[in-house]
């Protein structure tokens, strides 16, 4: 004959997780997974680290100081291809646009009567993007060309124009679905 055996029961009830609430936890660990991952982009390809960026910066911001501004990028730009042309590396780079300021200054002197000042130095880029890539706003070396007070808003659209002024494509605007609510419609 077999021995009767002593049986234990659980009396606490046994609480089981709902899948939904281990979904939504699994969402949200990825979620949180992503967002503390850093991006990697192809920024770092489009713009090399050693690069020097031009910033130019206006007077102030009215229309026509800032149509200055543009008119003054215009008559230098030339001088800046040339020098970017000429030279392979930075530091020749850097020493041509030292020996060329002064030539960068009585072309911008032409446009305005305004000071110029200019100087070749690290400045603070603003973080832009360009649709498929992202700068990052740091510090980068850059030739500042500072007309007047210099209290206008800084660009440097000047190299990168897609960067900030992107292609207006016409958007047509669809009204926003949300497929839980239309799903929960549908059931009732």
């Amino acid at each position: 004959m077999i021995e009767d055996y002593e049986i234990f029961r659980n009396e606490q009830p046994q609480m089981k997780r709902s899948p939904w609430i281990e979904l939504v936890m699994a969402l949200v660990l990825i979620q949180t997974l992503l967002f503390l991952l850093p991006v990697v982009s192809g920024a770092a390809d489009a713009v090399p680290a050693d690069a020097i960026q031009i910033r130019v910066i206006a007077n102030s911001n009215t229309k026509e100081d800032q149509q200055v501004k543009s008119l003054v990028y215009q008559e230098i730009q030339p001088l800046l291809q040339k020098a970017a042309d000429t030279f392979q590396t930075t530091a020749q780079l850097e020493q041509e646009l030292t020996q060329i300021s002064t030539e960068i200054s009585q072309k911008a002197g032409i446009i305005t009567d305004q000071s110029i000042h200019i100087s070749l130095a690290k400045a603070l880029i603003p973080a832009k993007t360009d649709g498929t890539y992202f700068y990052a706003q740091d510090f980068h070396k850059a030739l500042i060309i500072t007309i007047g007070s210099g209290k206008g808003d800084n660009w440097w659209c000047a190299l990168f124009p897609k960067v900030c002024y992107q292609e207006e494509e016409e958007v047509v605007e669809e009204p926003v679905k949300f497929w839980t609510w239309d799903w929960i419609k549908s059931k009732f």
